[in-house]
């Protein structure tokens, strides 16, 4: 039995300096060897008393059993599949769900989620073929509407939108198919070759009018849709020397899900201004089967170089994403590129670990940079403190992407005090 105790607290920059949040979390691991194999449980206690309400949330990250055999291994359970080489992104790494339900105030380790599968991974010396079977579609867990991280931009609108999230529920047409081929045999070559049948876990919004029925006024619903699509993918890391490294990852879906809008965005703009305005543009959507969503070839793209200096890792990434047979009245952009930057440096003998991760859109010139501190007081006994930042230009409410600037009011301060026993 192994765990960890911790305490975080993240207290706003701006305005009030409210606490974006405050967590207690206890985790228990249990990874025990029986006569059949290895069982391996970890689960979450979670204390939330930020919140006006006080919170306690019971999570089973992982629960699986492993079995060993001369030349493959096999495991059952709901497990964390981590794939893929990309610091500020996720490209070929969506197996696994992530919970960004409370955003960025969580560790990169601490967002991901086990999901249910049936993992079988064969070696063929140091090269392996790994085969993934997923019968339950689990999407990313996004915030609620109304709460400061929600990924859509709010609409003060004289017409009111309202959030459907995914019903729950197990259909056989949400099982899903992964396969990896990983070649090992040099020494400076990592690559993965990737064939899926999946729904990539970021959603797009279907679009349901509703008409103006007396004495009901008219309002417009957005649903959140996933799509299952066979993809392939790829992920190279090729060691140039002993010190620079080249990485690249790509991921092609042959049909991912993007809303459209029968009308331009400035006229939707100047919808957001008086109610006849508003009512006459709604007088141009109409009732539609496929609730204004176009099915489009996406690629994901990314290339990065490492490299070690002045002790000091550094990690550069660039990131495209693509539409391909792309039509104006798609609300996503075409082209959609961003750029990572990683660096971490040790101090005081290992002990204090200080890092910075930053990312910034070009389109919407946004941005998040995070640095941190950690120092290791004692084995076992660790101490954080940090501070998040987000910030830009502010931008139509119909801008088809993610962006940072929504969030620029919830730039936040943590601390972070860990204790592993």
């Amino acid at each position: 039995m192994n765990g960890l105790l911790q305490n975080y607290n993240a207290v706003q920059t701006t305005g009030d300096h409210e606490f974006v949040a405050g967590r207690n979390r206890l985790r228990l691991q249990l990874n025990t060897s029986i006569s059949a194999g290895n069982i391996f449980v970890e689960t979450d206690f979670l204390h939330q008393y930020a919140k006006r309400d006080v919170e306690t949330e019971i999570i089973l990250r992982e629960a699986y059993f492993d079995r060993y055999y001369d030349n493959s291994d096999l495991r059952i359970g709901r497990q964390i599949i981590s794939w893929g080489r990309a610091t500020g992104g996720f490209v070929t790494d969506i197996l696994s769900p992530v919970d960004l339900r409370e955003f960025l105030t969580q560790d990169p380790a601490d967002l991901r989620l086990g999901l249910t599968a049936i993992n079988f991974q064969r070696y063929f010396g140091s090269n392996s073929l790994q085969l993934i079977l997923n019968p339950v579609f689990e999407p990313d867990r996004l915030p609620s509407p109304g709460s400061r991280w929600f990924p859509v931009q709010e609409i003060a609108s004289p017409i009111p939108f309202n959030y459907e999230r995914k019903e729950e529920g197990f259909k056989l047409s949400d099982m899903q198919f992964a396969s990896r081929f990983g070649l090992r045999s040099t020494t400076s070559l990592d690559l993965d070759i990737m064939l899926l049948y999946w729904s990539h876990p970021m959603p797009a919004y279907a679009l349901n009018i509703n008409p103006f029925n007396f004495p009901n006024p008219p309002s417009v619903d957005l649903f959140e849709s996933y799509h299952a699509s066979p993809m392939g993918g790829i992920s190279l890391e090729w060691m140039i020397s002993e010190n620079w490294k080249v990485q690249t990852e790509q991921l092609f879906v042959y049909e991912r899900l993007f809303t459209f809008l029968p009308v331009p965005i400035n006229r939707l703009e100047q919808a957001l201004e008086d109610l006849p305005t508003a009512l006459q543009v709604l007088q141009e959507f109409e009732v539609r089967d496929d609730g204004y969503l176009l099915k489009k070839p996406w690629l994901h793209s990314m290339a990065g170089i490492e490299t070690e200096q002045w002790s000091t890792l550094i990690s550069l990434q660039f990131y495209m994403e693509t539409i391909f047979n792309y039509e104006d009245r798609i609300l996503p952009q075409r082209l959609f590129p961003y750029v990572t930057l990683l660096t971490n440096r040790a101090f005081l003998r290992n002990r204090l670990q200080v890092s910075t991760l930053s990312r910034y859109n070009f389109y919407a010139e946004d941005f998040w940079i995070q640095a941190q501190g950690t120092y290791e007081i004692d084995d076992g006994f660790e101490v954080t403190v940090g501070t998040n930042l987000f910030g830009g230009k502010p931008i139509t409410p119909f801008y088809g992407h993610f962006t940072f600037n929504q969030f620029r009011q919830n730039s936040f301060l943590f601390s972070k005090i860990s204790v592993y026993f």
